[in-house]
């Protein structure tokens, strides 16, 4: 074998393969997940009881 062919992965560059390889086994990055209604409350409800607001005030 060649000396090209025993250098092949001696290289200091991180690729684009070994970064998205490593990204799905982590589980760490961006999550193409789409939320349901339920996970997302309202505009004009409340963060503590989620029951829409009577008279909402903005300090």
């Amino acid at each position: 074998m060649t000396r090209h062919g025993k250098n092949c992965t001696a290289g200091a560059v991180y690729t684009y393969h070994e970064k998205k390889k490593d990204t799905a086994a982590s589980g760490y990055g961006t999550q193409n997940v789409r939320l349901s209604k339920d996970a997302i409350k309202d505009f004009d409800c409340c963060c503590l009881s989620l029951q829409p607001c009577k008279d909402p005030v903005v300090t």
